[in-house]
């Protein structure tokens, strides 16, 4: 009953503050047939109570092959929605679809993520932080990283990669999305990079990998010119990325450079958990908005070093800015 409560002041907080949802605004919930209803209902409360209108839309689920496609019912009616807010349990759909991203990136929509998510994502770890903090950190961590030349991510655990830098493909997600081009996710944290210029290096993953879980022992990800040419080890977690990523259209690009920014996400095994932890550092396979796969997968190192040309902006998992 108490994480009932908890998650309608959550839901509060969500709608009035993190998307200040405005009086006959149109707000699209997509969910589908794993989703938690418990989450779609309350925040469809509250919508209706500063008065908005809501759409709930429910899709079939998906498998790695249409990982990142919505209905076309859905992606007509986006059109004429103000806020996205996607909570999918069987894909990231509403995240990665091409007609959402061209929405929000040409500032006609603005988007939430809570895809993967459940009741206790709305109420514990995460969720619980000042995310006026975050927007503070992030801001400051993403002009310095906007103003380098080259990234570097190592790791006592043998990761080594880097990447040319596109201050214009530096982005950050802070919780927060009140305006149209506006993109979050719920919990949130994290300044991120798609690395549209070519990645090179070795990335040993040492959290959890996608939705497939934590392995026990690390994964060792060998990259080239941006694109994943080996991987070995990983355990059972390991071997699952693997099929999808050498079986399934540009799954083996690499898609992501992110540092979590969030001071009370949980170190749980779950990676949209972990992924925006503070400190840790996350890497993507597949879709990008320059390049198409019907898939995005993150993956999570722990207690990583970035720096960025010169500047070292995390020590192993100490943010230093």
């Amino acid at each position: 009953m108490l994480n009932v409560i908890n998650s309608v002041v959550t839901a509060e907080k969500i709608v009035r503050k993190n998307l200040a949802i405005k009086p006959k605004e149109e707000v699209v919930i997509v969910a589908d047939s794993k989703s938690d209803f418990e989450i779609v209902y309350t925040l469809a409360g509250v919508i209706k109570s500063v008065g908005a209108e809501y759409t709930i839309a429910i899709m079939p689920g998906r498998d790695h092959s249409n990982a990142a496609v919505l209905t076309n019912f859905i992606n007509k009616g986006l059109e004429s929605a103000d806020v996205l807010i996607g909570l999918t349990r069987a894909s990231g759909a509403p995240c990665y679809s091409e007609v959402a991203q061209q929405l929000f990136y040409s500032g006609k929509i603005r988007s939430m993520s809570m895809v993967f998510r459940n009741l206790n994502h709305l109420t514990e770890g995460g969720a619980t932080a000042d995310y006026d903090k975050i927007a503070e950190n992030a801001s400051e961590l993403a002009n310095i990283w906007r103003n380098g030349q080259e990234i570097r991510v190592t790791s006592d655990k043998g990761t080594n990669i880097k990447a040319p830098i596109v201050k214009e493909r530096v982005r950050i997600e802070n919780g927060f999305a009140t305006k149209p081009g506006d993109e979050c996710a719920f919990s949130d944290g994290e300044v991120f990079m798609y690395p549209v210029g070519g990645a090179d290096g070795v990335v040993v993953i040492d959290g959890p990998i996608y939705r497939f879980g934590q392995p026990s022992t690390p994964l060792k990800i060998d990259v080239k010119n941006g694109k994943a040419i080996h991987m070995e080890g990983g355990d059972e977690a390991g071997k699952q990325l693997k099929k999808v990523v050498f079986s399934t259209k540009n799954a083996d690009n690499f898609a992501e450079f992110a540092i979590g920014l969030n001071p009370n996400s949980l170190i749980n095994g779950d990676f949209e958990e972990e992924k925006k932890a503070l400190g840790n550092v996350h890497f993507a396979l597949g879709k990008t908005p320059v390049v198409y796969s019907p898939i995005h997968m993150d993956i999570v190192m722990r207690e990583g070093t970035v720096k960025i040309d010169d500047e070292i902006v995390l020590e192993k998992g100490k943010l230093l800015v």
